[in-house]
């Protein structure tokens, strides 16, 4: 993976993948991981997210961040959903223990298979804010862009209150962590890490352009969102 991390916990095997960052950084989705020092890398806390999301595994506090796209449908990291689980999210404060706990539809798990994003529609809608999809047009090499998530701050740990910085970006060819492709940035004010997985990058319109999919502790890949707005489309109707 030339170098590269995807972001988050192992769902279904309860492993920390590892960390270095605003928040952390990951080892890739793989069967067997370990733990490593994070190092915080500044970042602010984010002072209101209505649209935010925290994924619960089996009714459990998760380990990914993601976005409402509509009162149905959540947009995350394809690698944050490994196996069997009943999956869940909490939404709409940036508390992630705080917010309307949902449960995932049966059946409602949506996989790209090329690239890495997840949609997951929800038991019943909620009445919360939605973010707006961006589009190719709508990032390029050189914007300023915020990236949002809960990641990692110390061992083990992560924020309990959902954080933002600010990215670069450098490229809008990059690859994510299964080959799809990606928005590359570099660090500003901080960077992605564990916990931030599935989370949102914004372009300066305030459109969502990017899903967190890989990154070290200088850059971050996400998930390139208006190169897959058909696939999405086709999904969640949005």
């Amino acid at each position: 993976m030339s170098g590269r991390r995807a972001l988050g916990l192992l769902a279904g095997a309860g492993l920390l993948l590892g960390a270095v960052s605003l928040l952390g950084s990951g080892l890739p989705p793989a069967p067997t991981a370990s733990a490593s020092a994070p190092m915080i890398v500044d970042g602010e806390f984010t002072e209101s997210a209505p649209w935010a999301a925290r994924l619960y595994q089996d009714g459990k506090d998760g380990h990914c961040t993601a976005s409402v796209i509509s009162p149905e449908w959540i947009l995350t990291a394809r690698h944050c959903i490994q196996d069997q689980h009943q999956w869940g999210f909490r939404i709409g404060d940036v508390e992630h223990a705080k917010g309307q706990y949902v449960d995932v539809a049966a059946g409602g798990v949506r996989l790209h298979d090329a690239a890495d994003l997840a949609l997951l529609q929800l038991s019943s809608p909620v009445q919360a804010e939605t973010v707006r999809l961006g589009t190719l047009d709508d990032v390029a090499e050189g914007d300023e862009v915020t990236i949002h998530g809960w990641g990692q701050t110390e061992q083990e740990e992560q924020s309990p209150l959902l954080k933002n910085a600010k990215l670069r970006v450098t490229d809008v060819a990059a690859k994510d962590a299964y080959g799809g492709k990606a928005v590359d940035g570099t660090a500003i004010n901080g960077v992605c890490g564990v916990g931030d997985s599935g989370g949102p990058m914004f372009a300066g319109n305030g459109t969502q352009v990017g899903v967190l999919s890989t990154g070290t502790d200088k850059t971050c890949q996400y998930t390139h969102v208006g190169a897959f707005r058909d696939w999405i489309r086709s999904v969640a109707g949005v």
